[in-house]
């Protein structure tokens, strides 16, 4: 069962509650092993409790459809393919969407990895219906920023949670190694732009570098840092919701249809260097 942890009196509540209050649609964006499952969850139950109703967009849950059967994870890993597909999906998504349920109070709380492209299309601007909704003061992208005490905290309990996974979401999640080698590509990506100094690729977490490549990327958006200086221990699955919430995923056809238009506009070295350049906004 699903338990509601954050303290009221604490900024993060504050923080969550003036959002559904003021956002239609809010994103967490960040590195694996930030924090963003857990508050896509706390916040989601505080919606809930305010009548307002969650429609959740989980990237492990959204790429699904594009995986089978061509494109399998490989050694945990997402084929490029995949993920840029899932973007352009979503931007679609997102449109037909938001036709509907912000006149019903609906809310859309969900995640955006970025990294190494993961729905890295609703940062970038493009020529669409879906941008006029990213640029709007109703749509808030939330950048968690764990203190270096706090990030070694959750990268010990990954380790805990994917040994005895307490919600089969916990199977899929990155595991400590991945967490460090994407902190590693984070970093690089931090030097290419400017952002911080080259660095070996053992180089510690900051909370500094890391806001500051992800704010980068999210410059054409309204986007908050939340700064998390508290261990928020959960009592049970970050993924546990009393109620089957419904979540954003492209059907068979339409994720067959996208597939189908990459592969014939561009070749497979085309996807890989693009996808090399991910960060480029």
């Amino acid at each position: 069962m699903s338990q509601f942890i954050l303290p009221p009196a604490g900024a993060i509540y504050r923080s969550l509650s003036r959002l559904i209050e003021e956002a239609d649609l809010v994103f967490f964006a960040g590195l694996p092993g930030v924090g963003k499952s857990l508050l896509l969850q706390q916040m989601s139950l505080m919606a809930l409790a305010t009548g307002r109703p969650v429609t959740l967009l989980q990237w492990d849950v959204a790429r699904q459809p594009f995986e089978r059967p061509r494109y399998p994870l490989s050694q945990g890993a997402t084929h490029p393919l995949v993920i840029r597909a899932t973007g352009l999906w979503l931007r679609r998504a997102l449109v037909e969407w938001h036709a509907n349920a912000p006149s019903s109070g609906g809310m859309l709380i969900g995640e955006a990895p970025l990294i190494g492209g993961r729905l890295m299309e609703v940062a970038r601007p493009a020529d669409d219906d879906a941008e006029a909704i990213l640029r709007d003061g109703r749509t808030q992208f939330v950048l968690p920023a764990p203190s270096i005490r706090v990030r070694a905290l959750i990268e010990a309990r990954r380790a805990h949670s994917i040994a005895r996974p307490q919600h089969e979401n916990e199977a899929h999640d990155a595991p400590p190694d991945l967490l460090r080698a994407l902190w590693a590509d984070l970093v690089q990506v931090a030097a290419a732009l400017g952002l911080a100094e080259a660095a070996a690729q053992d180089a510690p977490y900051s909370p500094e570098i890391y806001t500051a490549v992800y704010r980068h990327l999210l410059r054409r958006r309204h986007v908050q840092t939340l700064r998390i200086d508290q261990d928020l221990q959960p009592t049970a699955s970050v993924y546990a919701l009393d109620e089957d919430l419904p979540n954003l995923q492209a059907r068979t056809d339409q994720a067959t249809e996208i597939l189908e238009a990459l592969e014939a506009s561009m070749t497979l070295a085309q996807v890989m260097a693009a996808a090399e350049k991910w960060y480029e906004v």
